[in-house]
């Protein structure tokens, strides 16, 4: 059986998946969800996952929820160890970053639009922005020597963490990303396999839609 991926196109962490199953070689159905259409909470779809959250994965009788738990997973499964190395140490520095995506990252870009696309807010709060801002500085501080978040070759910490960085700089592109971060922004664009059509336009749309929320709450249209 195929394996099934529920997601949507302008969710970071499920491009970050659909980069993840370009990397590893892995063959999936993909079916969109709707969050708008409420499409999340049918109670089809809170029998597979009762968070009613995307990414979500179903493999045969199995079901799986959260980005980095899905990436580590995939990983595991393919027995692909360019992208997901034995290596104990190497293992944990990819936790790490993928934590650090989730925490960090996603989380605080997260906190930037939520107020404004369930919330009442008619634009960015400065505040929260600051704190996406010094997310992105720490960033800087881990990229490895190598050019990748662990190392000299990417791994499934970068293909989940590109999604996310690329999402944050399409919504607010007056953020500063500079030196390393910028350098392996570039690198991911051109080396991470099927980053050109499984991420970059669900980004692009991000910002987008960000952009139209902003001018329809200014207008006083709902």
């Amino acid at each position: 059986m195929v394996l099934t991926l529920y997601g949507t196109d302008l969710s970071p962490p499920t491009r970050a998946v659909r980069l993840v199953c370009a990397a590893l070689g892995v063959d999936y159905e993909y079916k969109l969800i709707s969050l708008l259409a409420g499409e999340h909470k049918k109670p089809e779809f809170l029998k597979i996952n009762p968070h009613h959250t995307v990414p979500t994965i179903q493999d045969d009788d199995f079901a799986l929820w959260d980005s980095h738990a899905i990436a580590v997973y995939l990983a595991e499964k393919s027995g692909n160890h360019t992208w997901y190395p034995k290596d104990a140490r190497k293992r944990a520095t990819i936790h790490q970053r993928l934590h650090f995506d989730d925490s960090m990252l996603f989380t605080k870009m997260k906190d930037v639009l939520v107020p404004l696309f369930y919330g009442t807010a008619s634009e960015f709060q400065a505040e929260k922005v600051q704190r996406l801002q010094e997310s992105l500085d720490q960033l800087d501080l881990i990229i490895s020597d190598g050019g990748w978040l662990v190392g000299s070759t990417p791994t499934i910490a970068d293909c989940c963490a590109a999604a996310s960085v690329s999402s944050i700089m399409s919504v607010l592109p007056q953020l500063a990303v500079t030196g390393r971060t910028a350098a392996w922004l570039s690198r991911c664009e051109r080396e991470l396999p099927g980053y050109a059509t499984l991420n970059t336009p669900g980004a692009v749309g991000l910002g987008q839609a960000a952009q139209q929320q902003i001018l329809k709450r200014k207008s006083g249209s709902q």
